[in-house]
Parts: structure tokens; sequence; C-alpha cells
């Protein structure tokens, strides 16, 4: 049987299958209703269907799924949702009207072009919200304007999302998601394309507006289950698997209030950690005189490109080791080889980069300096490789402890689960103040809620999302959840002044929620 992966993304017809928490159908139910009459009363007839996309949080795994790492994120029960009606256009453009039910998201026409689309991924994207949408649609076009043969749907579409932007959780990721699925149901494709290559669609994607992601929020976002982690691994393919949660413990998501603009920032910031990991890797590979069994030729451009976890393949002297002793063993030759000469510190600047990768100072610059916006004089690579290695053996030992728990006949509450519980918690702070040390990826707002979330009794917490700013997400004991979440809200120096409903908004508990899927609308629109 083909793993879900594979399959296309579910329709459901009863918002009991999206949302399985009682409390967020409640919630949820009329929020869906007013989306479907405000669609109406603006384009004259109800939408034909609604999709959604989850927002996400990472619980363990930062900045290691564009390694190819494995990773631990969860849908949140927030999420973007999308009406949709479409109409046929034989013209050369796709016409998009887009409007948002937040008056802060200004409505408007998109035009995209078809031959624009397919034969170019480098034409300027327009600024705005509206700029995720046409990345979107040309990303689509370039991937199904054949298949199509000039029949692509025009589409009107209205958005309401409840994912909190600037957050760390994933809403710019939710709304590329729920953009690729309007289009594949304006266009009759949705049972024709599977779940990974959404996946694939959302990075590439994104990749039109200058991130480079992994594609852990994509993937989360698309494949997630209720009740439960993903496990999700990039290598050799992507394979994710569902990971119990202890059901006493409680996740709690609280906002820093310091956003975070991942795409304004990039070149200095998430970008430029992409690069130093590939950077490292060219150079571990050449001092450990690893043999990746190609021409010199492939080692350079977009081939040359080697992820961590690739490199540590083709390392024969450990091929008998498991994989977290892989990790090790390379964590202990690391000093040597990126730390040399004082250079853990100071950092390596672009010409020592190419005198220790084995490769002409051309070839080095086209392959890893100039292939996305970046902007540094100093490159710190063993601090990046270090958080790399470390924070995955910090998943492998989290998803071991959840798997334990799991298969505890007698379930969580003994002594033993007790200790075990404890070390969940410790693994994720340590995650925090490994982004904080090498990975220099918080700022002063976050690192404070992390420590008051500590002080007011979390068993771990960390910095979640993509980082400088955002959200930290706390492992809390499930019956302390509520005065864990009064207290923060009051002691927290970002929360003053905030209404009761801003402050609901800013800090809560959230229950690992159902991945993507497209509601299809019946006669009346009943939720």
């Amino acid at each position: 049987m083909p793993s879900t992966e594979l399959h296309p993304v579910p329709s459901f017809n009863n918002l009991g299958e999206i949302y399985t928490n009682e409390l967020a159908l409640t919630r949820e139910r009329p929020r869906w209703a007013s989306l479907s009459s405000k669609f109406s009363s603006q384009y004259g007839s109800p939408p034909t269907h609604i999709v959604r996309a989850p927002g996400r949080v990472n619980v363990l795994g930062e900045h290691i799924d564009y390694s190819l790492f494995p990773v631990l994120p969860a849908a949140i029960e927030q999420d973007i949702i999308i009406a949709v009606h479409s109409s046929p256009s034989s013209s050369d453009h796709v016409s998009i009207d887009l409007s948002n039910v937040s008056p802060v998201y200004l409505a408007g026409r998109l035009e995209v072009s078809r031959v624009q689309s397919i034969q170019s991924k480098n034409h300027k994207i327009k600024a705005g919200w509206e700029r995720y949408v046409e990345a979107v649609i040309s990303e689509c076009l370039a991937r199904f304007g054949e298949q199509i043969d000039g029949d692509t749907a025009d589409m009107d579409i209205m958005v309401s999302g409840n994912v909190p932007s600037g957050a760390g959780l994933s809403s710019s990721a939710a709304f590329v998601v729920g953009i690729i699925l309007a289009f594949l149901v304006a266009n009759s494709l949705q049972e024709t394309v599977s779940r990974t290559e959404i996946v694939d669609i959302a990075m590439a994607s994104e990749h039109r507006l200058g991130l480079n992601s992994g594609g852990m929020d994509q993937a989360a976002s698309i494949l997630s289950k209720p009740n439960s982690l993903l496990h999700l691994s990039f290598y050799p393919s992507l394979h994710a698997s569902s990971l119990p949660l202890p059901s006493s413990l409680s996740l709690v998501i609280t906002n820093s209030l310091a956003p975070h603009a991942l795409a304004d920032s990039a070149p200095e910031r998430y970008n430029l950690r992409v690069v130093e990991n590939l950077c490292a890797t060219r150079i571990l590979l050449h001092a450990l005189k690893i043999d990746l069994g190609v021409s010199p030729t492939q080692q350079s451009g977009s081939t040359g490109r080697l992820w961590l976890r690739e490199a540590l393949e083709h390392w024969g002297e450990t091929k008998h080791m498991e994989e977290s002793a892989v990790y090790e063993e390379l964590l202990s030759r690391i000093p040597q080889i990126l730390g040399k000469d004082g250079r853990g510190v100071t950092g390596w600047t672009a010409e020592q980069m190419v005198e220790e990768s084995g490769m002409l100072l051309e070839e080095f610059r086209s392959t890893f300096l100039t292939f996305i916006p970046i902007r540094a004089e100093r490159f710190h690579l063993q601090k990046r490789v270090q958080h790399t290695l470390e924070e995955s053996l910090r998943v492998c030992r989290f998803t071991a402890l959840c798997e334990d728990l799991a298969g505890n006949a007698n379930g969580p509450g003994g002594s033993n689960s007790d200790a075990v519980v404890q070390e969940l918690g410790q693994l994720i702070t340590a995650s925090h103040h490994s982004m904080k040390e090498l990975y220099d990826a918080t700022v002063p707002e976050v690192d404070e809620l992390q420590a008051l979330c500590l002080e007011c009794g979390a068993l771990g917490s960390r910095q979640t999302g993509g980082g400088w700013g955002g959200a930290v997400i706390s492992l809390i004991p499930a019956e302390q959840a509520d005065s864990f979440l009064a207290q923060v809200r009051t002691r927290y120096g970002g929360f003053k002044g905030l209404s009761e409903e801003q402050l609901q908004e800013a800090a809560f508990v959230t229950v690992p929620g159902s991945g993507a899927g497209i509601y299809t609308l019946s006669q009346g629109g009943v939720f």
C-alpha cells in the first residue's frame, strides 16, 4: 500500500474530520460559515470549495531540515482557509480576484502570464501579500500549463486566516499551500497530484520569493495527523510517520511579538545559514577525503551543493556505525577541521573557504556564494555544523523517548516515566541554547520569554520557527497549562496593554492537528 505522502490531499465534507477537538470545532464552524457568506455577497455566487492549510509548530529540530536531517513538527489547529470559485479562461493570463476577510490585506485583481511563468522563474514578483499568490500561480503554471493545455481557470478567492503572522508558526507556508490547493481544485487537478508533489511545489514557490526553505514547514502543513507529532525525514526521500506525544503533556505557544520577516532579512540570516552549512559540508568532504564517486565536473554548480546528511552517506569509515554514532564521530572531528587557526571563533573568510575546499575560486563562488542572495564578510562554519549535528542527536533521543513511553504497558505516571518526561523538557531547552549560542538566531525578546516560561513551570522551552523573533514553544504538564498561561500573560512585558482577545491569540495551548485538506461545499453551504 502506498505511503500517505504519495496520496492526494484528502477531501472532507464534515468539519469534525478536520477539527477533532470539540472546542476547536465549536470555534471554527461559525468562521467557515462567515467566510462562505462573505464570499457569496462579494462575488454573487457561493464558493465551490474551501481549502485549508494549517500553521505548524516545530517541537524539535530547528534549522536542520535543509541539511536533510529529521525534524519533529506538528500542525496546529490555527489555519488558513480559502474559499474558491473558478471560471473558464482562454486568455494569455490567469486572472485571480483576491480578497481577505481582514481589512489589513487589501483586495485586488492579479494577472499572471502563462507564457512568462512557464519560460522564466526570474521575472519580478510583486510586493505585498499578493506576491505569494503570484509566486504560487507562476510555479503551478510552469508545472501544469502544458497538461491543462491553455484551459487554465480564472479564480475568485477569499482568505481567512488565524495563524499569527511573524510568530514562527509558518503562516506564510500555510498560505502558500492553501493557494496551491486553490489552483488544483480550480483546475480539477486535486486527485492527480500527490502530497509530496505539493510539498515540492510549495518549496519552489518560496524559492521564487528568494527564501531557500528546507521543506519542513510545507510538509508539516500537508502531512500532519491529529494528536501526533510528525517525524519527518528528508533523506533519501521525503517520509513522514506519526510520533505519539504523551497525553499527560501539553504544548503551549507564546508569541514574543518580536516579528521576523524571514524573506526580507534572508540574505544575512536564513539564506546565510543555508550557505554556511553547504560551505562547511564541502570543506569537510575535502578534509575527510570522502569520495562521492562522481566526476570533477559534477562537484561544482548545482550538483556540487551537497547537504550534510547526503555527504555522511558517502563517509566510508562510518559505514558500520549507527546513525547517531556517525553524528558523534563527526562532532569529534569538526574542531580540528572547521575550528582551525581560531576560525571557530572568528569565522572564515570566503578566500579561506576556497583554500580548504579543493575547488577553484570561480567554481566555489558560483557553486556556493551566488546561487541565492547572501551578505556576509565572515562565515561561522564550526558553530553551524555543531548545532546541526547536536540538534539531530536531540531529535533522535526525543523520538526514542516518546516511542518508549508509547510502548510502556504501564503508561505515563510511574517514576521512570516522570524521568523520561523531564528529559524531554531538557532536550527542548537545550535546543534553545544551541539556537542562541551556536546559530545566533534568537533576539532578546525571545530569550526573555523563554526564560520566563521556564520560571513559570515549563518542563522545557525553546524558540520555534525560523528564528530572529517569533514564538516560544513550551512543554507543560497538562494539568498545569491554564495556570502556566495565566502567569506568562501577566508577567511577560511584551503583553502589557494587550486586550483579552489579543492575549488569547498571543499565548495559547495547542493540540497537534490535521494536515491540509479540501472541503467541498454542499448545496446551501451547511457546516
